[in-house]
């Protein structure tokens, strides 16, 4: 604080926190823990998540694939939350990566509900960021997932050896599913425009009432972003 000092006196740019400023910073942040042990409660009483896969024959419900998009920065939020975020992958605003949309998957999401948007994808949308948007750091740098050589290399043991198996076991959520995203960066989508930005992804509260969940409106997402 003494350094800090001098420094104002010497008419030195200093910023200075004062401490209203951090009590506000605490509480938020206090908000956002608690609520985070609030909704993983709910998620854990909750028995039954609203999903339109089919259910198989001892009643779990299937695995489909769905896509996660990282929708606020979340500076204030609960080192817990961020660990979540950061063990997604969801490091920046806008980062996104594909997702097992089952009963574990939900109720994994359900926690950071307010800062992440997730939903169903097509096989179309599935396709497109495999074969124009995919990156990998297969080759120690990050590159664009443009060749087939390189899937073949890291993933051919798995059967996969083209981009179109990649995308097909992904789509599919097939046994190799965690392979196949994890040869993939996370997407790095571009801010919605129009006034999507403005009305729905800045209004914290709207976004927690809808609860995260975009169902197929996914879709519509991603043509903004793509």
């Amino acid at each position: 604080m003494q350094n800090k000092r001098k420094r104002v006196v010497r008419g030195e740019d200093v910023k200075i926190t004062r401490p209203e400023q951090l009590v506000r910073e605490y509480r938020i942040k206090e908000g956002s823990q608690n609520k985070m042990k609030r909704r993983k409660r709910e998620a854990e009483r909750r028995a039954s998540v609203d999903l339109r896969t089919a259910t198989g024959s001892k009643g779990t419900i299937k695995s489909t694939v769905g896509f996660v998009v990282r929708i606020h920065e979340g500076r204030h939020a609960s080192e817990e939350i961020k660990t979540v975020l950061k063990r997604l992958g969801l490091v920046k605003k806008y980062d996104a990566t594909f997702i097992r949309l089952d009963e574990q998957g939900i109720a994994s999401l359900k926690p950071i509900d307010a800062y992440v948007a997730y939903g169903y994808i097509s096989n179309k949308s599935v396709e497109e960021l495999v074969h124009r948007r995919a990156h990998s750091l297969a080759t120690g740098t990050k590159k664009p997932l443009t060749d087939n050589l390189t899937v073949e290399k890291k993933l051919g043991d798995k059967g996969i050896l083209c981009l179109n198996d990649l995308s097909h076991e992904v789509f599919t959520v097939g046994e190799h599913f965690d392979a196949a995203v994890k040869l993939m960066c996370v997407f790095q989508l571009s801010a919605p425009i129009g006034s999507y930005e403005k009305k729905i992804l800045q209004a914290h509260d709207a976004v927690e009432e809808k609860g995260g969940f975009l169902g197929d409106e996914m879709e519509a997402f991603l043509e903004r972003t793509l």
